[in-house]
C-alpha cells in the first residue's frame, strides 16, 4: 500500500540540548526565565529561530526584527480555520473547500469579507492560538532552550503576529491568577461536576456561559472549546463558579483512562501493520517503551500489545491525562507528516467508531483523534447538556 509521503522522512522524539558552538545562546530556564529571554530578542530586534525543549515536547519560536512571526511545537498547532471549525463558527465543509485555493490566511480574510465571521469570531481565535502556542510556555519549569541568529524555521506550524512587550505582560499575568486559581483548577484535565444542592441564585450571566457545559464528563480544555472560550478564561470562570457553591471539582477516571490509553496504543500499532508499515509499528512501540522510561511510567508494550500498565504507577490521575495526551499528539503529528490524510486519521478512526460513548468523549476530550478531520460531526452534532438555568433569557 503506497501510503508513505515520503520513505526517508525520520521524526525522532526531542533529546536533551547538547551544549556546542553551533547556538549563538543556549542554556535552561532556571537562571533565565520565558520573560527575560522574550524580553531580549524583543529589545535587541533579533532575527532568528528559539528552540524549547521540556522533556518530548518541543516549541520552536521564530523572531524577524524582535517580532514574533511563527510558531511550531511537537505536536500539531491549530490554525486560525482550524479554531473557527472548533469554536462552531464555520463548517469543515467550507474551510477544506478554500483550502483547495487559498492559504489559511487568505482564506479568513475571505470569510470576514463575506460577513460569514465576525471580527469578535476572529478575535477569539487569535487569544486561543496564542495561548496554545505561546502562553503555556510561562508554565513551563526545567526547560532547554537554545538561540540561533538569522535561521528562520516556519514548517509544521502557525503563523502569528504579536507584540512581545504585550505578550511578557500577559503571560506574566496569567501565570499569577493560574497561581490564585490552581487549589481549585490543578489542571486543565480536571473534570467538573454541578453539585446536588444549588444555590438559591444563579451564576452571572458571564459565568453562565460555561456552567451550561458543566456536566461531570467534560473537562477545562473541553469545556473551553465548548463555550468558545480560552483555557484561562474557562478555568477561571470555573474557580468563580466552585467558590460560588455551584460546582465541584472530579479528578479522571483513572481505571477509564488506563483502558483508552491501552486501546489507543495497541490500535495504532495494529492499524500500522494493516497498512503494512510493520517497522514503523516496532518503531511506534519502542518510541512509546522510552517515552514511559523518560517520564517514569510503568507501561509497556511487546509484541503489539500492553503488557504492563500505570495502575500502580505513583502519578496522579491528572498527570497520566497529560503525558497520555503528549505522547499522543506527537505521534499524530508524526504520523501526519509521513501519511496521507486518510491514513493518519484512519489510524484512530476505527476504534473511535466502534468504542462506547463515554470513551469516544475522552478520545475527544483528550485529542486522541483528529476533531478537525474526519471526525468533526460527530463533535459538533452532540446535543448540549440540558441546564436549569435558562441561558437564552440570562
Amino acid at each position: 500500500m503506497s501510503a508513505m509521503r515520503g520513505s526517508t522522512l525520520r521524526v525522532d522524539p526531542p533529546k536533551p540540548v547538547p551544549l556546542d558552538d553551533d547556538y549563538d545562546l543556549q542554556g535552561r530556564l532556571g537562571a533565565f526565565t520565558i520573560s527575560d529571554i522574550l524580553q531580549m530578542f524583543t529589545y535587541t530586534e533579533k532575527t532568528g529561530t528559539l528552540t524549547m525543549i521540556q522533556g518530548w515536547n518541543t516549541r520552536t519560536i521564530s523572531f524577524e526584527r524582535g517580532r514574533i512571526s511563527y510558531v511550531a511545537a511537537g505536536s500539531r498547532l491549530p490554525n486560525i480555520s482550524d479554531l473557527l471549525v472548533r469554536n462552531g463558527r464555520v463548517s469543515r465543509n467550507v474551510v477544506e473547500q478554500g483550502r483547495r485555493t487559498l492559504s489559511d490566511a487568505d482564506l479568513v480574510k475571505e470569510l470576514l469579507r463575506h460577513g460569514q465571521i465576525s471580527e469578535a469570531d476572529l478575535q477569539q481565535c487569535q487569544d486561543q492560538l496564542l495561548e496554545s502556542s505561546i502562553y503555556t510556555l510561562f508554565l513551563w519549569r526545567n526547560c532547554y532552550f537554545t538561540f540561533k541568529s538569522g535561521v528562520l524555521i516556519k514548517e509544521g506550524g502557525v503563523p502569528v503576529s504579536v507584540d512581545a512587550t504585550h505578550l511578557i505582560i500577559e503571560g506574566t499575568r496569567r501565570v499569577d491568577e493560574w497561581i490564585e486559581i490552581s487549589p481549585v483548577v490543578p489542571s486543565v484535565f480536571m473534570i467538573f461536576r454541578r453539585k446536588p444542592r444549588q444555590p438559591s441564585t444563579r451564576p452571572s450571566r458571564e459565568l453562565l456561559q460555561v456552567f451550561r457545559h458543566v456536566d461531570g464528563r467534560q473537562d477545562v480544555v473541553a469545556i473551553a472549546r465548548a463555550s468558545g472560550r480560552t483555557q484561562f478564561g474557562a478555568a477561571k470562570a470555573l474557580h468563580e463558579l466552585v467558590k460560588g457553591g455551584y460546582i465541584e471539582a472530579l479528578p479522571p477516571n483513572r481505571e477509564k483512562l488506563l483502558e483508552l490509553f491501552n486501546l489507543a496504543v495497541e490500535s495504532i500499532y495494529l492499524k500500522l501493520v494493516l497498512y503494512d508499515q510493520a517497522r514503523m509499528a516496532l518503531e511506534f512501540e519502542n518510541q512509546l517503551n522510552r517515552f514511559a522510561i523518560d517520564n517514569r511510567l510503568k507501561v509497556r508494550m511487546a509484541g503489539g500489545k500492553v503488557i504492563l500498565t500505570d495502575a500502580n504507577t505513583p502519578i496522579g490521575a491528572t498527570e497520566l491525562v497529560d503525558l497520555y495526551r503528549l505522547f499522543i499528539a506527537i505521534q499524530n503529528n508524526k504520523f501526519s507528516k509521513m501519511f496521507e490524510a486518510v491514513i493518519a486519521q484512519g489510524l484512530m478512526e476505527g476504534l473511535y467508531r466502534h468504542t462506547d460513548p463515554d470513551m469516544q468523549a475522552m478520545m475527544r476530550m483528550y485529542e486522541f483523534v483528529e476533531i478537525d478531520g474526519l471526525l468533526a460531526l460527530d463533535v459538533f452534532g452532540q446535543r448540549e447538556p440540558e441546564d436549569e438555568f435558562d441561558t437564552r433569557s440570562a
